[in-house]
């Protein structure tokens, strides 16, 4: 498993409660924002040392574990900055066992049981309307005008989904191009998912966007392949864990 999948795990460990209420670390809160290699400076005066860092697309997850607090953090860096510091539960600071430079990685525990989150990245399709303007006859006006067809087709598109599951409760975050224009329900691009099933080979789920569209959700815990079925259509592969040996990617 990845430093950031054992990262992304501790965070859907916590209660949907604080999932929503989650703030900055109050002790480091002052550090948001800094450059970070000022803030690395000042994570270490206030007792913190670094155990372990990892980078997904543009954003870089540092933990950090304070012995006297017994505390973890997980500090998140985009060119350059510290953009949020979240605590985050021990284990994924090993415990504090081994401090290690912030760009080394330590090897990944088990697996948190009951939670998981899969960052995935993908493609799909989704209805759309084309506007062709036509030269026609006017027979009430006896000449010729323009005028305007408007047809229905689809168009492709690429996104990202991110999905959360904590024992048997789960959540779905979509891209703004899977979102349609009349929705409701969401909260800050979330949605809940309905009918979670999560056996050992896979997830299935469904949520729902409004009355009439209620993607489903199937995810192959071997593959790592995932689909997204409804009125906008969605495939795509998530983020790998162990996969050698014949193991499950997730």
């Amino acid at each position: 498993m990845s430093l950031y999948f054992r990262f992304a795990a501790s965070i859907a460990a916590l209660s949907p409660i604080a999932l929503a209420a989650a703030q900055n670390a109050p002790d480091l809160a002052d550090l948001v924002g800094a450059r970070a290699a000022g803030a690395e400076t000042q994570m270490e005066a206030r007792g913190y040392r670094a155990t372990g860092a990892s980078t997904v697309r543009d954003t870089k997850f540092t933990f950090w574990w304070n012995n006297r607090k017994q505390a973890c953090v997980s500090v998140s860096t985009v060119e350059g900055r510290y953009v949020s510091i979240q605590p985050v539960p021990p284990g994924n600071c090993d415990s504090g066992s081994s401090s290690v430079s912030p760009g080394q990685a330590v090897s990944a525990s088990p697996e948190n049981a009951g939670s998981l989150v899969l960052v995935c990245y993908g493609a799909g399709t989704r209805p759309t309307t084309t506007s062709t303007p036509q030269y026609r006859w006017n027979s009430d006006k006896q000449k010729w005008d323009w005028s305007t067809t408007v047809q229905s087709t689809m168009e492709g598109f690429s996104s990202d989904v991110q999905i959360e599951i904590y024992g048997d409760h789960g959540r779905i975050h979509l891209g703004p191009s899977l979102i349609p224009p009349i929705h409701s329900g969401g909260s800050n691009g979330w949605w809940d998912l309905d009918n979670l099933i999560v056996s050992p080979n896979q997830i299935a789920a469904s949520y729902r966007l409004n009355g009439l569209n209620k993607p489903k959700i199937t995810v192959d815990r071997r593959t790592g392949r995932i689909e997204l079925r409804a009125i906008t259509n969605f495939s795509g592969q998530c983020d790998i864990g162990d996969w050698s040996q014949g193991k499950r990617r997730f």
